[in-house]
């Protein structure tokens, strides 16, 4: 059996009503993570959000609504659904078209100004990914147009429409691309700097997962299935297009909120345009209490990042046991012949 537009756009709605589903779950999450703050929430990371669940939701009613015209108004017409999916030119794909394009440039612009961020605020780095996000912003603008110029019963992947979606979607993947590799390798380079100072490689899995959801990996990965849909001429781009859009609001929503939680790097309010050291802050936790203050030391032994605008904490537990004093907490410098040492983790912030 194969597979029609009618039953791709079927299961399409199907499949973005479940992602929407989850959606609504990670987005609860992330504004739960940003009003309990102690700080101020930036303002880009509400507007983001709020801004992605408007679209996502407006994009699910509008597929709702046409897949219910399609399959339940004029039933009496012999294979209407096919005949109304092959007009392109009405306002309600239009709208369904520009809402789209405005959920990618909305996480385009997102993941962009991260990379900005993560990277210390170098106008170097995020050049040319700002000028490819100009470039789709024109392009996308330009696909919405020429669904209007759309004569029925047009190939939607021959015409000028087919020309313009294939590049809006290869700028966007190259721009995700670029920024997706800047940011994970700027994790990656801070927990390579930490790692003598936790355990082993029980991390291990941690950290690969953080690099994957930090930098919209998967994003990027859906992307190429799109353009490879699409560059075949498979309906099953249309079910890839229903769901990208619930499926952009999780993966942004849950950057969002490690960023939120101070789990990740990437809010302004964090990070400053100097170059920082690497700071650690040791805990002793003892069976003594020493007659000295409590103590918090800091340390600088990795050098500073040379990009500049990242700050890294390690927090470490050491626990000591020492005979003939009352029981109490303190911090202390350690000694490692006698001291039993737990690393706690780390976070960029």
């Amino acid at each position: 059996m194969s597979l029609t537009i009618p039953k791709a756009e079927l299961t399409g709605v199907f499949l973005e009503s479940l992602s929407y589903g989850v959606y609504l779950m990670v987005f609860n999450q992330c504004m739960v993570v940003l009003r309990k703050r102690h700080s101020r929430p930036s303002d880009y990371l509400v507007g983001t959000a709020v801004s992605l669940f408007i679209l996502v939701t407006a994009h699910l009613v509008i597929d709702i609504v046409r897949n219910m015209e399609a399959f339940t108004s004029n039933m009496s017409t012999a294979n209407y659904p096919t005949s109304y999916y092959g007009q392109f030119d009405t306002w309600k794909n239009i709208v369904k078209s520009a809402l789209y394009v405005a959920v990618t440039l909305i996480s385009d612009a997102f993941i962009l100004y991260r990379s900005f961020i993560v990277w210390g605020r170098s106008y170097l780095i995020a050049t040319i990914p700002f000028l490819l996000f100009l470039a789709d912003i024109a392009i996308g603008v330009f696909w919405v147009y020429t669904l209007s110029l759309i004569l029925p019963g047009e190939n939607v992947f021959a015409d000028a429409l087919s020309v313009r979606v294939k590049t809006f979607y290869s700028i966007t993947l190259a721009m995700n691309v670029m920024c997706t590799s800047l940011i994970a390798f700027k994790i990656w380079r801070i927990q390579r700097a930490v790692a003598p100072f936790t355990k082993g490689n029980e991390y291990d899995l941690s950290r690969l997962v953080a690099i994957i959801v930090e930098s919209g990996s998967v994003y990027s990965a859906l992307l190429v299935v799109m353009i490879a849909t699409y560059t075949s001429n498979s309906p099953a781009m249309f079910i890839f297009l229903n769901t990208m859009s619930p499926i952009i609001g999780i993966v942004f929503s849950s950057v969002i909120v490690r960023v939120g939680l101070g789990l990740s790097h990437g809010d302004s309010h964090h990070v400053k345009n100097s170059h920082s050291g690497t700071r650690h802050r040791w805990t002793v936790r003892a069976s003594a209490r020493p007659t000295a203050s409590d103590q918090i030391y800091s340390t600088s032994n990795l050098g500073p990042f040379p990009e500049g605008g990242v700050q890294v904490s390690l927090s470490q537990t050491v626990h000591t046991h020492i005979d003939g004093f009352p029981s109490g907490e303190a911090d202390v410098e350690g000694d490692a012949s006698t001291a039993d040492f737990k690393s706690e983790g780390f976070h960029a912030v």
